[in-house]
């Protein structure tokens, strides 16, 4: 049997402290709660002032959960407060073994570094758009790392959610596009600097989430991740794509609002496949609004896409090898509008059997389906005007 066990991390004014203000949720196997009832676990991220006599609040000469749950309540209310990230890190790390949940309370917290969630049963959530995970200026970094860091991921970390937070990439104030340099340089300069990034992860949930700024891209998922659930994502501003995803597979992303991105509002690529994509508005994007190639077997359903710098959707190779298309995708439902090329692009023979079902083309400047030879999209029950 599972209990629920909710205590506050606080650091706030005290004795000069700054304040920062976490409510962490654990979820403990009832065999690793003692018969005192105390948790068995010691959060490091209790402010030095706290480590006094004073707060030895149960008066068993350390400072533990219950304690801190005292703590909050002789401090009061939990207001709203800012700090930076380090806090958060902490009491993700400190969760048990058998995971748990952090809450974030309403604030601006500054990353000087990413925050990592490489373990797994963690559920991160804060308090919609009053709390926001800013990015500090020169942190050249991700904000947000779902899954281990290492270059090829060698375990899957499964069952993380992530939810009610707006995340800013902070993008003005960076110099480069990966994290600690130039791209593939070494170090960790391989992973980049996006708002979120999901690395071989596995049965992950991000819901209610604002991306925004991040110097490459929104929202990106890639090395292997499987069975990712995306709903209610806004990603806007990004310097790439708002949302992006490679090696990506049994996935649903729905109830997008993605936005004035410079590059793709979309970009899949690297084996993307057997995903669904539906109820999105994908507008203002500075080249297309669905980029594809080397994916295969998804569908494309109930999606608005509107004033694309190039193209509404472009089907490609990669590169000059036809045995990585994008083939046998599903479009159906679609409204793509407004593109100052082609409605639907289809730049490679090799793309074959993407078809394009009940959907309505509108005013694109290159026409509605364009197609590098003629009969590439199977077409039905569709609108050209």
């Amino acid at each position: 049997m599972k209990m629920r066990i909710v205590f506050t991390v606080a650091r706030r004014a005290v004795s000069g402290l700054v304040a920062v203000v976490l409510t962490v949720v654990v979820l403990l196997l009832e065999s690793s709660i003692p018969s005192t009832g105390k948790a068995a676990a010691t959060v490091s991220s209790v402010p030095p002032a706290v480590y006094d006599s004073r707060y030895d609040l149960d008066h068993d000469s350390d400072i533990d959960i219950v304690d801190i749950m005292l703590v909050a309540s002789h401090w009061g209310a939990i207001g709203t407060w800012s700090g930076d990230c380090a806090a958060i890190q902490e009491a993700i790390n400190a969760l048990p073994v058998t995971g748990g949940q952090v809450v974030i309370q309403a604030g601006t917290f500054i990353c000087t570094t990413p925050i990592v969630i490489d373990r797994d049963n963690v559920d991160l959530r804060g308090q919609g758009s009053a709390t926001v995970l800013r990015l500090a200026d020169g942190a050249n970094s991700p904000v947000l790392v779902l899954g281990q860091t290492i270059m090829y991921p060698t375990m899957a970390r499964t069952n993380i959610r992530v939810s009610d937070l707006t995340i800013d990439g902070n993008r003005e104030n960076q110099t480069v596009e990966c994290w600690g340099g130039p791209c593939d340089t070494g170090g960790l300069t391989y992973i980049r600097n996006n708002g979120i990034t999901l690395r071989g992860v596995s049965d992950v949930l991000v819901e209610r989430v604002t991306v925004t700024r991040a110097r490459s891209g929104g929202l990106v998922s890639e090395k292997g991740s499987r069975r990712v659930t995306v709903h209610d994502l806004a990603s806007f501003d990004n310097y790439f794509d708002g949302l992006a995803a490679y090696e990506t597979e049994d996935s649903i992303f729905s109830q997008l609002q993605i936005y004035d991105n410079a590059y793709a509002g979309i970009s899949l690529d690297i084996r993307f496949n057997n995903n669904i994509i539906s109820d999105a508005v994908i507008t203002g994007n500075g080249r297309q609004g669905i980029f594809m190639r080397d994916s295969r077997d998804n569908l494309f359903q109930g999606i608005q896409i509107r004033n694309s710098g190039e193209q509404g959707v472009f089907l490609a190779q990669v590169d000059t090898d036809p045995t990585k298309p994008a083939s046998g995708n599903t479009f159906s439902e679609i409204i793509i509008s407004g593109s100052v090329a082609a409605g639907l692009r289809v730049n490679d023979a090799s793309c074959v059997n993407n078809s394009v079902v009940a959907s309505q083309f509108v005013a694109n400047q290159g026409g509605c389906i364009s197609e590098e030879t003629p009969g590439l999209v199977q077409a039905l029950g569709n609108i050209c005007r």
